[in-house]
């Protein structure tokens, strides 16, 4: 089993979101997520690894971890599927991005979609692993899953995360972030420890492209969790006007639909 990703810090106004979230063996596993604000653009940029490890046999195949939709984009990481009981986050955020309103209100909807199968797996793991359980509360902070989703907001770049955590008390507490130019810098998901560091140790980091920084991020996260995160890395930026353009597509195609094509495992 691997380790849980740490807990991190998770600030909103004026520094970097950083934030970690519960990598399970139940039963794909496995991400880092890097969402950045670009100010001198005017966008967002959208960054993912495309490694899942399955509970049976270490096995790993890839995945596109950024779903991509007209008007509605989201990254996804911690309990990306479980068989039974059933839980998609992929469904779950199409759904949400089907809902009517802006971008915000479509992240907000999530968390009533996603409310009852993300309750159901955490019943479930409470009563049938306990011991798992308990690790997760202790050595993560309990977060199961969570969800970016970027884009334009009132003209502005912006990334409203959502998602729910695991209590001390064995309830589930719902997670919300909303990062929004020009205050704000961005959001990690995932592994995270190596960005915390190097964002610790070079501070003047926040002058980089942020397209060339948050492919710096995942380069750090694939050197040091190899098992849990990896290549091909995916890179989507959405401007000030919503227009998606794939930097670095990765296992993420762009077909005319808008929504990229996911491989089936290898």
């Amino acid at each position: 089993m691997v380790t849980p990703g740490r807990v991190g810090r998770a600030v909103v106004m004026h520094v970097l979101c950083v934030t970690a979230v519960l990598l399970l063996s139940v039963p794909g596993f496995g991400t880092t997520v890097v969402a950045l604000i670009d100010k001198k653009h005017h966008r967002v940029v959208l960054a993912a690894d495309s490694l899942l490890r399955l509970s049976y046999a270490g096995t790993t195949f890839q995945q596109c971890k950024i779903i991509r939709q007209p008007e509605c984009t989201f990254a996804m990481a911690g309990l990306l599927n479980k068989e039974s009981p059933p839980l998609n986050l992929k469904d779950l955020g199409e759904a949400a991005c089907g809902l009517p309103g802006d971008l915000r209100h479509k992240a907000d909807g999530f968390m009533a979609l996603a409310k009852e199968p993300v309750t159901t797996v955490a019943d479930f793991l409470r009563v049938n692993e306990p011991q798992f359980y308990a690790d997760t509360i202790a050595s993560s902070g309990g977060e199961l899953v969570m969800v970016a989703f970027a884009g334009a907001e009132k003209g502005n770049p912006s990334i409203f995360v959502r998602g729910f955590r695991i209590d001390t008390n064995g309830g589930l507490t719902p997670i919300s972030y909303n990062v929004v130019a020009p205050n704000d810098l961005g959001f990690f998901a995932g592994f995270t420890e190596s960005i915390a560091a190097y964002i610790k140790a070079n501070p003047q980091w926040t002058k980089m492209n942020r397209v060339s920084a948050a492919r710096k991020f995942l380069q750090l996260e694939v050197a040091a969790h190899p098992e849990g995160v990896g290549r091909p890395v995916s890179i989507l930026t959405i401007d000030k006007m919503g227009r998606q353009k794939w930097i670095s597509p990765g296992l993420c195609t762009a077909p005319a639909s808008g929504k990229p094509a996911i491989p089936k495992s290898e």
